[in-house]
Parts: structure tokens; sequence; C-alpha cells
């Protein structure tokens, strides 16, 4: 049966530590386990940075950093690989404290044995493959949320635009005609194409000025991106609204 491959990453200053660890590893059936030791926190920063290993075990003291500290760097980082935390002393308030920040897990130098290690590694590896099948299933439903409001909000638009519309096409096609018409009639139908057209124009600008992803209610069960129409209508603007008048001025 071919042995299942993975790689761990070991953050310690201690190479005698190191050896030991790689040892233990050697003894675990059924995986072929292979090494990279980083024996200062920068170059083992750098290197879980890189993602290109599987698991990473961190040393608790590592010279005037704390492997906590360490292990925050790593995630502030973008490094979300599971990592299991090597300490010298059986400290319950380190492990504690570890196992709060995130860490997968904890190990006691000196009591590590290799079916405490296969376990350690085998539950750290289940857990992260979990955690990444519940955010991939969140970043889908997220993902089809946001199309959906989306695409409410390109049906929102439409309405919005297509009142003035109206209004302007009505009054062009009369002005066009000119059949009894009076001269104050003319101003202000004309008048009305100029607010219907203001009226678009802000609108325009505002899906222009949209940088975050942020929605609103616009019907009972239908939220919409809020592009901030509150400032051309005066009030939370819905289906019923787009042919008010004359529109709320705003700097342009």
């Amino acid at each position: 049966m071919e042995k299942r491959k993975f790689t761990v990453l070991v953050i310690d200053d201690e190479p005698a530590d190191v050896e030991i660890l790689r040892r233990l590893l050697e003894e675990i059936q059924g995986r072929k386990i292979q090494l990279l030791a980083c024996n200062d926190a920068e170059t083992g920063r750098a290197e879980a940075s890189r993602c290109r290993v599987d698991l990473i075990f961190l040393d608790y003291l590592l010279g005037v950093e704390t492997g906590l500290e360490v292990f925050h760097q790593i995630r502030e980082e973008g490094c979300f690989l599971p990592v299991i935390m090597l300490t010298g002393h059986g400290s319950e308030e380190i492990a504690v404290e570890a196992m709060k920040a995130g860490v997968s897990d904890y190990l006691v130098k000196g009591r590590i044995t290799p079916d405490s290690l296969r376990l350690v590694i085998s539950n750290a590896l289940q857990k992260f493959e979990m955690q990444q099948k519940i955010d991939g299933q969140h970043a889908t439903l997220l993902d089809a949320e946001r199309q959906r409001v989306m695409m409410e909000s390109v049906g929102a638009a439409c309405h919005h635009f297509a009142q003035p519309l109206t209004t302007m096409l009505s009054n062009l096609e009369m002005l066009a005609k000119g059949e009894g018409i009076e001269g104050s009639d003319k101003r202000l139908m004309l008048q009305q194409c100029l607010q219907a057209a203001e009226i678009m124009k802000l609108i325009l600008n505002k899906f222009q000025q949209v940088n975050e992803y942020r929605t609103r209610p616009y019907l009972d069960d239908v939220q919409i991106l809020d592009i901030g129409l509150e400032s051309i209508y005066g009030t939370s603007p819905g289906p019923e609204d787009g042919n008010r008048g004359k529109p709320k001025p705003e700097n342009q």
C-alpha cells in the first residue's frame, strides 16, 4: 500500500528537538512525511507565507518572540494552514491560550510518541479540511446572494430610469408634433424633460460611485445595492418612486 505523502514545516530554534521530531515522524505508519525546518521566527514566517506545506509545527519559545506571536503574524500574512504548537513545559495556561488563538493542537516536548503524534496530525488535518469545506460553502452562498442582489438591483435601476425616460419621450413626441401647444406649455414640457434628464444623470452618478457591497431593503423580501438614492429622492426610495418632479440638488 502506497504511503500518503505530505510535507510539514517545523519552526524551532533547537536543532536537537527538530531531529527528535523528525525521527518520530518517520515512525508514523501509513504516511511518508517530508520535513522542512526553519530555526528562527523570521525564516519560519517567510516559509509559512508561501503555503507550500500541509502542516506547521511551531515552537512556543523562539528567541525573543513567542510562538503565539509568530502564529498571529502567520495568520495576518494570509497563511491558514493547521498549526500544532510545541511546548517545553506542560503549561495548561499556554495550551488554553494557544487553542483560543486558533492553534489546531499542542504537544509537550519529551512526552511525544509516534501514536500521539499521528493522532494530533490526523485531527489537525481533518479540522482543516472540514473548515475549508465550510468556507467554500459559505463563499458559494455569499456569491449566490450577491448575484441575486445584483439582479434585483438591475431591475430596480430599470424601474427608476423608466419613469423619467417615459416623461421625456412623451413630452418630446408632443413637442415634435407641435400641434396646439402654447408657448407656456412648451416651456413646462421642456422643464419636465430637463428635470427627468437630471434624475437619470444623478442615478448614473450614484452607480459610478459604488465602491463597496452594501444593501438595503427595497421590497418586503428584496434587497438591492445601497447606492444612496436618498440624496436624490429625499427619503429611502421604493418601487413607487421614480417620477417625483424636481430632484433634490446635490454636489456634483
